[in-house]
């Protein structure tokens, strides 16, 4: 039986990672609520898009997934959390310097053990077409409807372009996977080596935004990927890069 081995790179990392994303859900000062995403980098720190929690408050930070529930679990000081899998934050959100750049990053307890490796693709390392038609796992929260909790959504894709926006001053890649509502502050995963899918897997960058003209619905419009150094940028900043990432 043939085997796609694309498909099966984009399961096991699935199973290797799905315990590192979180959802947030957020109200701002009029009583509107929001759901955006988060993904772990490691030592508790989680990135997420700087407008999923900007001028808003964090209510709920949580995962749907139990292993990661029942991890905290295991630490009485999470007993009697009202919602299963539930977090607090410690540090944070704080932003990247540049308020154009749509990144920010907090620290929660307790944390997943597992963390995802940000690419070594730095702004100056990236040419035109720059790892275009490379696999892809996103994952992330999209609002469901009908769904009576967020859960969790992975999408398999490709890169499609590397192109620069008129603001932001850092490359985005366009990928295949349909832009919904939710998935600001998704990671992107890229196998970076198709020759051996069991090693090279690392974020490509994270969500940002759909691309649309005329005010168009978000699903019409091209999934912006931010690249990751403004995601290393933003870390380091605010002294919160973890033991374990580097540029390498």
């Amino acid at each position: 039986m043939h085997v796609d081995k694309f498909r099966l790179w984009a399961r096991r990392t699935f199973a290797a990672y799905s315990g590192c994303v979180a959802y947030v859900e957020t109200i701002d000062d009029a009583g509107n609520v929001g759901c955006g995403s988060s993904f772990h980098v490691g030592d508790g720190v989680f990135v997420t898009a700087r407008h999923v929690v900007e001028r808003r408050t964090i209510t709920a930070v949580g995962f749907d997934d139990f292993a990661v529930g029942q991890e905290f679990l295991r630490d009485r000081l999470n007993w009697g959390k009202q919602s299963h899998g539930q977090v607090r934050i410690v540090q944070g959100p704080v932003f990247h310097s540049n308020e154009l750049v749509d990144v920010a990053c907090f620290r929660i307890k307790p944390y997943p053990n597992a963390f995802m490796p940000l690419g070594g693709h730095l702004d100056c390392y990236l040419v035109q077409h720059e790892l275009v038609l490379y696999r892809t796992l996103l994952m992330g929260y999209p609002s469901i409807p009908l769904s009576s909790k967020p859960t969790l959504v992975a999408s398999s894709g490709e890169v499609n372009a590397l192109i620069d926006l008129y603001v932001g001053g850092h490359p985005h890649f366009i990928i295949s996977t349909m832009a919904r509502g939710g998935f600001s502050g998704c990671p992107v995963l890229v196998a970076y080596n198709e020759d051996n899918l069991n090693s090279g897997t690392a974020v490509l960058g994270i969500v940002t935004q759909s691309l649309v003209d005329d005010q168009k619905s978000t699903e019409s419009g091209y999934l912006a990927v931010l690249t990751v150094e403004p995601i290393y940028t933003c870390l380091e900043q605010n002294n919160m890069l973890p033991i374990g990432q580097g540029y390498e």
